[in-house]
């Protein structure tokens, strides 16, 4: 049985990660659907930026780069290496959803009420969120199609 190397490794991992980001993206979009059940739009907007996390770690995994256990959204694209496509879209406002709305502030006030996201926020960070993740797809599968491309050159033809 051949083993596989750190590349295939890396790719495989990559692959995972972006599967779990596009979960969250459609975890997100139900969560919207079924408001009318008792859904929360902080759960929706949280799993917006789970999509948007998962997706630009599946960019740092590719490519070998360490990433610190946070849930900055700004640091992560900060870490992505030159000639990577990045989303350009206001993704780091995102990172709000991930620490503050699921931490508490303080005893008496274990979250701040007045911050909460409404469904109105909610569906914009979806939509961003689809946005980004739509561009770290093609980000992917452009180096992915790189890889395979010298992957070919390499071998006797």
């Amino acid at each position: 049985m051949a083993q596989q190397s750190s590349d295939d490794t890396r790719r495989l991992a990559a692959e995972a990660w972006l599967d779990d980001a596009e979960a969250d993206l459609a975890n997100a979009r139900s969560l919207s659907r079924h408001r009318d059940e008792g859904t929360a739009p902080f759960a929706a907007a949280f799993h917006a930026e789970q999509a948007v996390e998962k997706g630009l770690k599946s960019l740092l995994i590719y490519h070998g780069i360490d990433y610190p256990p946070k849930h900055d959204l700004g640091l992560l694209i900060s870490l992505l290496p030159d000639g990577i496509s990045t989303p350009e879209v206001p993704v780091a406002g995102l990172t709000v959803y991930a620490v503050e709305q699921r931490s508490v502030a303080d005893a008496g006030n274990p979250m701040n009420l007045n911050e909460r996201p409404t469904w109105n926020d909610a569906e914009e960070e979806i939509s961003l969120a689809a946005q980004a993740l739509a561009k770290i797809s093609e980000a992917l599968a452009v180096e992915f199609s790189k890889a395979n491309a010298e992957e070919a050159g390499q071998k006797p033809g």
